[in-house]
């Protein structure tokens, strides 16, 4: 929702113009007042017709089953109307390109942030994948096999690659960045980037190993340690990446952080879960797929 109808009007400001915003914007503006909840995060559930025709929906509804089946239902009265009125017929969904977000689309560099819990010790299955059986009652059940996704966009890919064959360390500014922007626990929810007073160690080198058929092949490995108030992560990380020197680009990347996270935000869901407890961050190199009609 954050990239659909920002909170904040800099944030809608700079989302104005976007074909999913304004489609979204034309729909909330149908919408009756008390379920737009504006303003305020627009997180809901929403029957929409094809051109943004208001159907049904409200914001945070989602916990109330028979609620939600009541408008399902109201809004399937009107799309049976409006279909008709408009001729409107099934139609295949189009295939299109694996797209980034917007913030970082058009960036030489970006990477997919993968975060997860991990097992506690044996038999543990903190951060297993999820069974058809555990989508009853999900809003609980999520915790079991809590994961998530972010992304990470850098202006400069050649700032990952070493000068020489010797290791080196990766500038200052840009793991410090990792550290703020992904190395965070948002594995259940939403926590704020750390602050740069956080950050009481970031340290992450890389080399050249070798060349494999033109392309280089880097090693990374470091460590790290944020802090603020009783939110912590300390993980260790490593990783490897296959440079193109020809093509000033990477053809893979990925870097993996462990370690041991504790406390808990406002919207991370860890109230109940404090730590310390180990946790996962995986930066993975993402790849638009090409649409299928090329």
């Amino acid at each position: 929702m954050h990239f659909l109808y920002p909170e904040g009007a800099g944030n809608l400001e700079r989302a104005k113009g976007r074909p999913m915003h304004e489609f979204f914007k034309a729909f909330g503006e149908q919408m009756p007042a008390a379920d737009w909840n504006d303003p305020g995060t627009k997180q809901g559930v929403y029957m929409i017709g094809p051109n943004s025709e208001y159907l049904e929906g409200g914001g945070a509804i989602s916990g109330n089953a028979a609620h939600v089946r009541e408008r399902l239902r109201t809004a399937l009265k009107r799309w049976k109307k409006l279909r008709k009125e408009k001729g409107y017929a099934n139609e295949p969904v189009p295939a299109v390109a694996n797209v980034s977000v917007p913030e970082v689309a058009d960036k030489p560099l970006v990477l997919r942030v993968f975060l997860r819990d991990l097992p506690r010790g044996k038999g543990d299955a903190s951060g297993r994948r999820f069974t058809e059986g555990d989508l009853r009652g999900m809003w609980l059940n999520f915790t079991k096999w809590a994961w998530n996704i972010n992304w990470l966009a850098l202006d400069d890919p050649s700032a990952l690659v070493p000068k020489g064959k010797k290791a080196q360390p990766v500038a200052s500014d840009v793991f410090r960045r990792i550290c703020r922007d992904t190395l965070v626990d948002n594995v259940r929810g939403q926590t704020s980037r750390w602050r740069e007073q956080d950050i009481e160690l970031a340290e992450l080198t890389m080399q050249r190993l070798k060349d494999d058929d033109g392309l280089w092949v880097i090693e990374y490995r470091g460590k790290a340690s944020m802090k603020s108030g009783r939110l912590s992560y300390t993980p260790s990380l490593y990783g490897r990446g296959t440079w193109d020197p020809k093509a000033r680009a990477f053809e893979t990347l990925e870097i993996v952080a462990i370690g041991e996270r504790a406390g808990a935000g406002t919207f991370n869901q860890r109230e109940r879960d404090r730590g310390t407890a180990p946790m996962g961050v995986a930066l993975v190199l993402f790849r638009p797929i090409a649409d299928s009609s090329d």
